[in-house]
């Protein structure tokens, strides 16, 4: 597995070709094939450990081709605990980002959402960024009691969605802003009772 100081691979999409994979696919075609070694639809997700690294330190810009401020990995599983402590920060677990992925009527797995926040837990300061850790469920993957290979793929192996999410500015504060560019261009006066509140 790459760290996050390593190179990578870097996956290439053809060209009009997006990758924006739901869990459920992120599950049955290439968490799946991963695990039990048959071949992905398209070698687009790169291996690297999440969790060893702040989330800033992720080689993000290798990896182009799906939504806007999200990417995949391959990565070993999160310990259980909920607070993972990383140089900088840690990772938290939202209660509220936890359950299970159907498909076809069967559970094929499970998907944890963790937070990531600055400084030291629990006071620290929640940031932008989340990572959407998807496992197999040991009961969709064929696998013999005595391949023992496989089996610690299925309890260690997971996909990762790792998300930026950028703050939305509310309308409101927008056009607060934009008011004020314009009153200290001389261009838009505000009322001075506006002024007032």
């Amino acid at each position: 597995m790459a760290s996050g100081g390593q190179a990578l691979n870097v996956p290439i999409l053809v060209p009009g070709y997006r990758f924006i994979p739901t869990n459920e696919e992120l599950i049955v075609y290439y968490l799946k094939r991963k695990i039990m070694g048959q071949q992905l639809p398209c070698d687009v997700i790169p291996t690297i450990d999440v969790y060893a690294s702040n989330p800033d330190k992720l080689p993000l810009d290798d990896l182009k081709g799906g939504e806007a401020n999200e990417w995949f990995f391959f990565s070993t599983r999160s310990k259980d605990d909920d607070v993972i402590v990383l140089d900088g920060g840690y990772y938290a677990i939202d209660p509220e980002g936890a359950g299970p992925i159907t498909w076809e009527g069967k559970t094929v797995g499970y998907v944890k959402t963790l937070n990531f926040y600055k400084g030291s837990s629990p006071d620290g300061k929640e940031t932008e960024w989340m990572v959407e850790e998807l496992r197999v469920n040991p009961e969709f993957v064929p696998v013999d009691n005595d391949d023992r290979s496989t089996q610690e793929k299925i309890e260690n192996l997971v996909a990762c969605r790792v998300s930026r999410v950028q703050p939305e500015t509310e309308w409101y504060e927008y056009f607060d802003e934009e008011i004020e560019k314009e009153a200290k261009r001389g261009k838009f006066e505000i009322p001075a009772s506006l002024l007032e509140e």
